[in-house]
């Protein structure tokens, strides 16, 4: 279940996210201010609902901050709708900006969008089924044992697993693995090491529930449950 810390000064607003975030199935944490938030760091929060302006500051620059040890998705939430102003919140690191007054059922579903592109949780871990990938450690685990991968396989299943549910072209899948060894790698090279990768986490190679083929085109990492979220 996602963790969602919400931001907000305005008490009645708040609540009222709280209460549409609970009914969604999310779990949820509220601040009115900075140094609320501050004092919240040991919270493992998956996304922040950001009031831009706090009665204790411009929570911009502090998202600058915050930015240098985390990658949580974060949605601003402002009266301030200038382009300008939206320039700057996502030049600080946001990854959505809605502008007050807001529909509660819109801000949810783009919640919603912004955790299924989102990976990795705030311990920078990805779990799903039996399979378990820290992203810092570049460990996998399968059925909470750990599975070797070469750093070839750590990197495409990382790139797969940040664009779960969405198609990813050879020539995309090459661009992120290209020259990691300091090797040249084709498609050939691809599919080999793809090969590999799902002998070491499918169940059921010539069936596979996680890297799917997409017939002329590429690959798709398969997340049934980050769908249904």
């Amino acid at each position: 279940m996602y963790r969602i810390l919400i931001v907000e000064d305005d008490a009645a607003l708040r609540q009222g996210l709280k209460y549409a975030l609970k009914k969604e199935g999310y779990m949820t944490e509220a601040a009115g201010s900075l140094e609320e938030l501050k004092s919240m760091y040991r919270i493992k929060a998956d996304a922040i609902l950001l009031d831009v302006t706090l009665p204790d500051g411009d929570s911009r620059e502090y998202l600058e901050v915050l930015r240098k040890t985390t990658e949580i998705p974060v949605i601003f939430l402002t009266a301030r709708n200038t382009e300008k102003d939206m320039i700057k919140g996502f030049d600080a690191g946001a990854d959505d900006y809605v502008t007050k007054p807001f529909s509660i059922p819109l801000l949810t579903r783009r919640l919603k969008a912004l955790l299924k592109r989102s990976s990795v949780r705030s311990d920078g871990r990805y779990s799903a089924g039996d399979l378990l990938y820290d992203f810092e450690k570049k460990i996998l685990f399968k059925k909470d044992k750990e599975v070797s991968l070469s750093r070839t396989e750590s990197k495409i299943l990382e790139t797969l697993i940040q664009n779960r549910n969405q198609v990813l072209t050879w020539e995309t899948l090459l661009e992120k693995i290209w020259d990691i060894d300091g090797n040249f790698v084709d498609k050939n090279t691809l599919s080999v090491n793809i090969s590999r990768l799902r002998d070491k986490i499918e169940d059921d190679k010539r069936n596979p529930e996680w890297i799917l083929t997409v017939f002329g085109i590429g690959y798709k990492w398969s997340d049934k449950n980050a769908e249904q979220q």
